[in-house]
């Protein structure tokens, strides 16, 4: 930047464009150090440590994890569920992909085959025959359950999915349909 001596010709300027009517002064708190600093320090202080034993009398919550589940919000979205009618038996997939088209994270593959009338699968014109859920790559959005118009697939409360393989991740149409092991409660409503 090309600095401009001043008008009288004494002082450099690396703001040339700057009037001193356009100057603003700035408010600031009181020097570090003194009294008032030292005042609002030790409050600060308190103020924490404050916080600091409240939390104590409470004493310490440990979760026996294996033993206790950590509880879960109703809205939790968890372990991806499809559905089949219950007076039926029909799935309510009919592979019409939306769920895999409204997938931000592109791990939802869904291969549609015509229903055959003797043998009805689910109860429109077409079935999916491959339902593939890759959960290595699922975000967990809930996109795909908003997706189904009608209510096919939803999100549970399961949370422990870990494996040592990434293809064991991949949950196909009959990991899906099959009914999850119930082991994560939900929160209460007082919690």
């Amino acid at each position: 930047m090309e600095a401009k001596l001043n008008a009288d010709k004494t002082d450099w300027s690396p703001f040339p464009y700057l009037d001193d009517q356009d100057v603003i002064s700035v408010q600031r708190g009181p020097e570090p150090g003194g009294l008032p600093g030292a005042y609002r320090a030790f409050g600060e202080t308190l103020r924490g440590l404050k916080t600091t034993f409240g939390r104590i009398i409470e004493g310490p919550v440990t979760i026996q994890y294996p033993e206790e589940k950590t509880p879960v919000y109703p809205r939790f979205r968890g372990r991806h569920k499809l559905h089949r009618f219950e007076d039926t038996g029909l799935e309510k997939c009919v592979g019409c992909s939306l769920c895999a088209a409204a997938c931000p994270a592109d791990c939802i593959r869904v291969v549609a085959e015509e229903n055959d009338p003797e043998n009805r699968v689910s109860a429109g014109e077409r079935f999916a025959e491959v339902y593939e859920i890759n959960l290595s790559r699922c975000i967990f959005c809930g996109y795909c359950e908003v997706a189904c118009p009608f209510d096919a697939i939803t999100m549970g409360h399961d949370y422990e999915m870990s494996d040592y393989n990434r293809s064991d991740l991949i949950f196909t149409k009959e990991m899906l349909l099959a009914e999850p092991i119930d082991r994560t409660p939900l929160r209460s409503e007082g919690e």
